[in-house]
C-alpha cells in the first residue's frame, strides 16, 4: 500500500530565507514563523532545488510543523490569495405608496448560498403586516412597521440587519461566522439576499435598490481558522471539537489579524508494496499575517516557482 501525502495548513509570519545570508531549516525556525526550504538540505532554497519544503515553528525550538517534500518539477499549481474584506451586501426598500387599509403585504428575504446540512437549500424569513389607519398612516411608518416586523424574528430566524430611513427600510447582511439555524455547520460566511415584495397596488407601491454589492472577501480570521480546522486531522488530531465543543488542538490563528494565503499543488511518485510507481498529491497551505507572504514568494522565486495570484471575487 503506497502512502497517501496531504497538505498541511501553516499560518504566521512568514520570514526570509536567503541563500548564503539565513540559511534556515526546520530547527532554527521560531515560534509562530514560517519559511520555504530546501528539503534536501534543510537550508535556503537555490535555483537548482529539487523538493520544496515548508516549516512552521512552535513553541518548541526545532520541533516545527512541517510540509513536504513537494517536487519543484511535480508541482500542478500554485496560488496566491491576497488578503481582501469581505463587504456585506445592502438593499433598500423604498415606500411610495401605502396598502389599502385591512389588506396584508408578504415581504420577504430569501438567503442563498448558504452551507447548512442540506448544501444550496434556500432558506427565508417572511412577514405578513396588516395594513391599518396607524400603521399605514404613511410611507414613513409604513416602512418603521416592515422593519419592526422583521425585527421581531430576530435570533435563529432573521439573518438579516433591518432599519429604516424614513421612507426606506434598509436590508443588509451580515457574516455568519458560527453555526446556526442558517448555517447549519460552523464556517464563516458573508451572506448572500434577495427582498421579495407585493407587485399590487392596493399591497403598497415599492421600488427596491441594491446600494452595496456584496464581495465574499478573504483572508480574515474566520475564514482562516475554519481553513485551518478542516485540516487537523492531517496534524495527528482526531477530533477537531471536545465534549464541551472548545477546540482540541492549538489554533494557530490570531483573532483579528488578516491573511494572504499560497497554495500549492503538487505530485510525488512512490512506490507501494507489490505495485508500481504511482502519484500522490502532496502541497502546502500557508498563509502569512499582515495579509503578506513578501518573503517566503521571494525565495520561491529564486527556484523558478511564481504563483498566479488570484483575487477575490
Amino acid at each position: 500500500m503506497s502512502r497517501n501525502h496531504v497538505s498541511k495548513v501553516l499560518i504566521g509570519t512568514s520570514v526570509k530565507n536567503i541563500s548564503t545570508v539565513d540559511d534556515l531549516g526546520p530547527a532554527s525556525v521560531v515560534a509562530g514563523t514560517v519559511i520555504a526550504y530546501d528539503f534536501d538540505t534543510n537550508g535556503s532554497i537555490v535555483a537548482g532545488t529539487t523538493n520544496i519544503g515548508f516549516a512552521k515553528g512552535t513553541a518548541v525550538l526545532a520541533e516545527p510543523i512541517l510540509a513536504g517534500p513537494i517536487p519543484k518539477a511535480n508541482i500542478t499549481s500554485a496560488i496566491l490569495n491576497p488578503y481582501k474584506a469581505a463587504v456585506n451586501k445592502k438593499v433598500t426598500l423604498t415606500v411610495s405608496a401605502v396598502p389599502t387599509v385591512g389588506k396584508t403585504a408578504i415581504v420577504r428575504v430569501s438567503y442563498h448560498d448558504n452551507l447548512s446540512i442540506v448544501p444550496n437549500q434556500i432558506k427565508q424569513t417572511v412577514i405578513a403586516l396588516t395594513a391599518n389607519a396607524t400603521n399605514a398612516a404613511s410611507t414613513t411608518t409604513w416602512a418603521a412597521a416592515i422593519a419592526a416586523e422583521f425585527n421581531l424574528q430576530l435570533g435563529n430566524n432573521l439573518f438579516v440587519l433591518v432599519t429604516t430611513s424614513t421612507n426606506t427600510v434598509v436590508f443588509e447582511g451580515i457574516t455568519l461566522t458560527t453555526a446556526s439555524a442558517y448555517n447549519g455547520i460552523d464556517r464563516p460566511e458573508t451572506l448572500n439576499f434577495e427582498i421579495g415584495y407585493p407587485d399590487e397596488a392596493e399591497f403598497g407601491v415599492y421600488t427596491q435598490a441594491l446600494t452595496t454589492a456584496l464581495a465574499s472577501g478573504q483572508g480574515d480570521a474566520n475564514k482562516i481558522a475554519w481553513l485551518e480546522e478542516q485540516a487537523m486531522g492531517r496534524q495527528g488530531f482526531a477530533d477537531r471539537r471536545m465534549w464541551n465543543n472548545t477546540k482540541k488542538y492549538p489554533s494557530q490563528v490570531v483573532a483579528g489579524e488578516t491573511y494572504a494565503t499560497l497554495v500549492i499543488s503538487g505530485d510525488i511518485y512512490l512506490e507501494g508494496d507489490m505495485q508500481g510507481l504511482r502519484a500522490n498529491p502532496i502541497g502546502a497551505v500557508v498563509c502569512g499575517d499582515s495579509a503578506t507572504l513578501a518573503t517566503i514568494l521571494t525565495d520561491l522565486a529564486v527556484a523558478g516557482v511564481v504563483p498566479e495570484t488570484v483575487a477575490a471575487g
